[in-house]
């Protein structure tokens, strides 16, 4: 009993360091980086939905923070599908979360990304 309250407590104390929820962002290749990245798909408008690349994402975490900083973990879901990089996405200091607030890029479940910074060459 003394050990669940001991997890309990810590539970509490752990989530009041960041709120329960937290900031969300999706990169999909059929979105469009004029859009909020708040949304997974596209709404039926097609005036919102995911952001196309991993610098628009940066980006939108980059205005998050000079509202205020970090106050929630954030989490960058990217789509499956080829991400070309035309150039390097270049992440600096200030593109670092906390340890109470990390920032994550990661996979949607069962999707597998591919960042490419390749060109094809012919002839």
């Amino acid at each position: 009993m003394r050990l669940s309250r001991t997890f309990v407590l810590l539970g509490v104390v752990l989530l009041s360091c960041c709120r329960v929820s937290a900031a969300t962002f999706y990169v999909a290749p059929s979105g469009d980086d004029r859009w909020s990245g708040t949304l997974q798909k596209p709404n039926a408008e097609k005036t919102d939905g995911p952001l196309a690349t991993l610098t628009a994402a940066r980006d939108a975490i980059r205005r998050l923070k000079a509202r205020g900083g970090l106050r929630e973990p954030v989490t960058v879901f990217l789509a499956a599908g080829t991400y070309p990089l035309a150039e390097p996405l270049v992440l600096e200091s200030r593109d670092s979360g906390t340890a109470q607030c990390p920032i994550t890029y990661v996979a949607l479940p069962g999707a597998k990304p591919s960042i490419s910074g390749g060109r094809a060459i012919a002839g």
